[in-house]
Order: C-alpha cells, then structure tokens, then sequence
C-alpha cells in the first residue's frame, strides 16, 4: 500500500512540476519614431522588385518568417517575448523600422 501511494504521489509531482507555460508567438513588423512616411516606400518598393504588390503581402510570403510562426514555451517564450530588433533604414541616425514578436 505505500509503495502505491508513493508512486501516486509522485505521478501528481511530475504532472504538476512539468507544466509548460506556453503561447502562440508570431513575428511581425512596425515603422516607429514617425517614419512611416520616409521608409515605407523603401519597403513598398522592395516588395514590388520581387514581384509582390505590397510588403506586408512579401513579409506574410516569406517562408523563413513563417517558420517562426510557431508555439513557444518557457524559457524560449520569455526570450521571444522580450525580442526587438531596430533598424535605420535610411541611414537617418534614427531607427524607423522594428521587428518583434506578438505572443498571445
């Protein structure tokens, strides 16, 4: 009888202890510091070179985007979350595009 209660116990353990915390994170983009009007068209344009018609209809097509697109738990999660990454697109000295993660 304790041998069964012992390993009862320690199936409740390990069910509660290995409780992932999970979520649903997607990569997506954003103009900042008031630079939409002076980058964007940068972006549109290199979206229609390769043959797209606008660059959120590129940046959706991207396979290795989409790849990122995914469930993310613990450790990997916290990191995603606390992900930015800015850029100066046009060498302004003043970062107007960023890349980040949406987790829901």
């Amino acid at each position: 009888m304790k041998t069964k209660l012992f390993l009862i116990s320690l199936l409740i353990g390990f069910t509660f202890t290995s409780c992932e915390k999970c979520q649903d994170c997607e990569i997506k983009y954003e103009y900042i510091n008031n630079e939409y009007n002076n980058v964007a068209p940068i972006y549109e344009l290199v979206a229609a070179l390769q043959g797209f018609e606008s660059w959120d209809q590129y940046w959706n097509s991207t396979d290795s985007i989409q790849l990122l697109n995914k469930e993310y738990c613990d450790d990997e999660l916290k990191e995603n979350q606390d992900y930015s990454q800015e850029y100066d697109t046009d060498s302004s000295g003043i970062n107007d595009f960023r890349i980040y993660y949406d987790c829901k």
